[in-house]
């Protein structure tokens, strides 16, 4: 059977799914031309002749297994099903949006109604599918036949007690036929197991200590044409995630801290930009508004600029309205017994520098605006991290705070959002920034914008 082998699984479901994409769009156009009309009078005149779906059901044949792959529906030997009919549903709305927009770029019309009815049925399919494939797998556990003998080399107590029980689970066809420690198997005996087991696949759980022999032994099996898979967890990495690249034609294993996928990373830029240059345009009124209102008020620059740390720490300059007298930087060491934030960040309530029009720009966050400019320019984001000046990054004491640079400094963040200023522990402010780089998504991003806008209007911990 094709699932029966763990290398092919991945491309069977990936082909099936395609398939039943393409095959929804079809039945969706069965369903409007016989159904639709004995239930309900509508017009039949611009559905279309069936070759006009014939592009759209060949998108969506190639794209749901991409969709679907980047949703993490493929996962390789998952011991837990990663399909609810939920996600199901938001894989066929994203489908549906993506042959939406392409109607405009076609020059025939048709009919929406074949596209609403894409929708739950393609669901509907999907969810059919992961039933049946569950079932093939809860079958499999309780099979005594298996498709591929795995050798388990381990010195961990992980490896010992745990693959063993993972594997029964995940229902994979794979068999531990031998456990090895390491330190008592020497060369020559591991590779005689190989042909005596007749192994397709070796999986190294070792310490440091052990990683010379399994170097040798990688190597062998290399020779042997087997699989060798090497677990990471010898690196001691609890946060990042490993991954294998191509870098100068050389292999290399990727730990990786964020979460950002290459695609969602592009369209997170992509949208800073667009978003960032619509509402230049259209607050510009009122952005010289400000402008000549802090002028009049106090002498000096309307706008403030400040050496700000970016991504990795590498420093800009940010743009903010001025919202302090002129000389507010150097008049900072005698109010420094003040200072009300823990860490090296400083904030004050009241503070004396702070104009009138300064205290009416910070309340509502409109001092921020220039920051735009900075956004329009690629080195802040309109979510992300708040940029701190770079003698306060210099400050910081431990490796935690340095990882909130890891990703683009932005506008608004969790911080902004959770009380902004009446977070006076900036060890919480830091754990709010992790927070959002660890769980970060675009859903995430449109989350904590929305959040921003009661968060201004209100001046919830606005100083």
């Amino acid at each position: 059977m094709v699932f029966d082998d763990h290398r092919h699984s991945r491309l069977a479901l990936q082909m099936i799914d395609g398939a039943l994409a393409f095959a929804a769009m079809f039945l969706a156009y069965w369903i409007r031309v016989h159904l639709l009309p004995t239930a309900l009078p509508v017009e039949s005149r611009e559905i279309g002749e069936i070759t006009v779906y014939l592009p759209y059901a060949v998108l969506m044949a190639l794209a749901a297994p991409v969709v679907l792959d980047r949703r993490g529906f493929y996962r390789h030997l998952a011991v837990t099903p990663t399909g609810t009919f939920a996600s199901f549903l938001e894989v066929s709305l994203i489908l549906f949006l993506l042959a939406i927009s392409l109607i405009f770029f076609f020059k025939e019309s048709p009919s929406r109604f074949v596209f609403l009815f894409y929708v739950p049925l393609l669901t509907s399919l999907l969810a059919v599918r992961q039933a049946i494939f569950q079932k093939i797998r809860q079958a499999r556990r309780s099979s005594p036949h298996y498709s591929t003998n795995l050798i388990l080399v381990s010195d961990t107590e992980f490896g010992t007690r745990r693959w063993p029980d993972l594997f029964r689970e995940s229902g994979s066809g794979i068999r531990i036929a031998r456990q090895l420690n390491p330190a008592k198997v020497s060369m020559e005996e591991f590779i005689q197991i190989l042909h005596d087991e007749s192994a397709g696949i070796v999986l190294f759980e070792v310490e440091s200590t052990n990683l010379a022999w399994s170097t040798q032994a990688i190597q062998a099996c290399e020779e042997e044409g087997v699989e060798a898979w090497l677990s990471t967890r010898f690196v001691g990495a609890k946060i990042a995630q490993a991954h294998f690249e191509e870098v100068l034609e050389q292999n290399l294993l990727v730990f990786r801290t964020t979460r950002a996928g290459a695609w969602q990373s592009i369209v997170k830029m992509t949208l800073d930009r667009l978003i960032s240059a619509l509402l230049l345009i259209l607050l510009s009124p009122l952005l010289l508004v400000i402008y000549f209102a802090i002028r009049w008020e106090s002498s000096g620059p309307a706008i403030f600029s400040q050496k700000r740390s970016g991504r990795h720490g590498v420093p800009f300059t940010m743009y903010k309205f001025r919202t302090m007298v002129s000389d507010a930087e150097m008049r900072q060491e005698e109010l420094k017994a003040r200072n009300e934030m823990s860490g090296p960040v400083f904030k004050i309530k009241k503070d004396p520098r702070v104009t009138r029009v300064g205290a009416f720009l910070r309340f509502t966050s409109l001092d921020e605006l220039p920051q735009l400019f900075n956004v329009l320019l690629g080195q802040m984001s309109l979510v992300g991290p708040r940029p701190l000046p770079t003698y306060e990054t210099l400050a910081m004491t431990s490796n935690n705070q340095r990882r909130r640079l890891s990703v683009s400094p932005g506008m608004t963040c969790l911080w902004q959002i959770s009380g902004r200023n009446d977070v006076n522990d900036f060890s919480d402010w830091v754990r709010l920034d992790l927070e959002y780089i660890d769980q970060w998504s675009l859903l995430l991003d449109f989350q904590i914008l929305l959040r921003t806008i009661p968060a201004v209007l209100f001046g919830r911990g606005a100083r």
